[in-house]
């Protein structure tokens, strides 16, 4: 009986990777583009929204439920969600296209290739949501908030614009905290536990399916929300 439900997952997710190529609301490579060579590089609000809103990315986005859920919010902001699981983003693309959101869209690429898609101060916001801790050692390099992909960001966000992480991994927060020190980040605010925090911003109180089932195990939720400007530079800048 296991074996059948494999294989039935399988074949499922093979049927969805397949009907990705026919959604109107995702673009997706398996080669990457050389830098400035995307169509859409440094014109997506223009050339791929219709418009000049301001863009939000979310970051290994899975399903896209904050995706979704602050397009349907902000009609005036444009949202991209990034993964490379097509099946976890053939969800999104569908609740999107049900949801009739024009101000949404998924990109199936590699985060640390962002620059070849986005132009610098092309993007003003980026959320992480329920990122891979990836726990075992020597996979700390692989964590969204690693120097690396610090570094990846700052080629393509605004000078002082915010980046979310909400997070269940206590390793994980931690290790953000010391990764935005040691990369002179600038840390707006520190949550230690969203949903016994009266105050938080409203955006908080969205929830992924991940954060749902989080919750459920009576794990606690951490919020920071940083910039990748210096605050010195800042003030003297």
């Amino acid at each position: 009986m296991s074996f059948i439900g494999d294989v039935t997952v399988g074949r499922k997710k093979l049927w969805r990777l397949a009907e990705l190529e026919e959604f109107d609301n995702l673009i997706q490579f398996t080669d990457q583009p050389k830098q400035d060579d995307f169509r859409f590089h440094g014109s997506w609000a223009k050339d791929y929204f219709k418009n000049n809103n301001p863009i939000t990315l979310e970051l290994a986005c899975g399903k896209g439920d904050y995706t979704i859920a602050l397009a349907e919010k902000y009609p005036d902001k444009n949202f991209i969600g990034i993964d490379m699981k097509g099946p976890r983003l053939w969800s999104g693309c569908v609740v999107a296209q049900e949801r009739g959101l024009t101000n949404v869209a998924f990109l199936r690429i590699e985060i640390l290739d962002l620059a070849h898609y986005f132009a610098k101060n092309e993007i003003d916001e980026i959320w992480i949501t329920f990122p891979d801790p990836f726990l075992k050692n020597g996979s700390a390099n692989k964590r969204l908030t690693a120097t690396r992909y610090l570094n990846s960001y700052k080629q393509v966000i605004k000078d002082g614009a915010i980046i979310h992480l909400k997070t269940d991994s206590t390793p994980l927060f931690e290790f953000s905290l010391r990764s935005l020190r040691d990369n002179s980040c600038t840390v707006e605010e520190t949550i230690d536990d969203v949903h016994n925090d009266e105050e938080r911003h409203e955006d908080l109180y969205i929830k992924t399916n991940y954060e749902k089932k989080h919750l459920a195990d009576n794990r606690i939720i951490k919020y920071v929300r940083f910039s990748l400007e210096n605050k010195a530079d800042r003030m003297t800048g």
